[in-house]
């Protein structure tokens, strides 16, 4: 299965500490990772809420061919609106998805997958940024009523933001996700 990595805000190593931790592991399970095509590169407050054209515009030619994308923060925000764009269906697994939790989901996105923990402290405070498309979706999990989509709470194992990376979560990460991915 080709999967595309989509990592966050404020990464200025093109998610090398983040989201492409997961590649290694997912290319032992047998899949075909992108981890270079959609970054995005760094991005800040600004650049999240009024130049991220440019970005959505990457992310969409990057996932046009995708059958899976795996994204972390921001990521999930940039993912979401360059699904509108593409033409193909692909399944979405979201790790600590900075969104609202009532977020509209493309018609392009044919399971979507919600990995949260309580312990996400950041997508909790960004949800209070006025006039911004950032919610708390990586905490609460979705909320709204799409069937398409369902929430894996992660709270016991994961302690913060990025924690999905750390130690050995990576790997039981993968390989949890590589298993949502390949079921029916």
């Amino acid at each position: 299965m080709k999967i595309v990595l989509i990592h966050g805000f404020n990464v200025s190593d093109a998610g090398k500490r983040t989201v492409d931790r997961l590649a290694v592991w997912l290319i032992k399970l047998g899949h075909t990772v992108d981890m270079d095509t959609a970054d995005y590169g760094l991005h800040n407050l600004f650049m999240v809420r009024f130049f991220h054209r440019k970005a959505v515009n990457r992310i969409a030619d990057a996932i046009e061919n995708a059958e899976a994308v795996i994204t972390h923060s921001n990521g999930a925000n940039y993912t979401m609106k360059a699904m509108r764009k593409v033409r193909t269906t692909a399944r979405v697994v979201h790790l600590s998805p900075a969104l609202n939790s009532k977020t509209k989901i493309p018609s392009s996105i044919s399971r979507m997958y919600v990995f949260r923990t309580r312990h996400d402290s950041a997508v909790k405070w960004a949800r209070w940024i006025i006039f911004h498309p950032w919610g708390a979706m990586g905490a609460r999990g979705y909320r709204g009523t799409d069937p398409r989509v369902q929430n894996y709470d992660h709270t016991n194992r994961v302690k913060g933001h990025s924690d999905w990376f750390t130690g050995d979560n990576a790997e039981f990460f993968a390989g949890r996700i590589s298993e949502l991915l390949e079921t029916p």
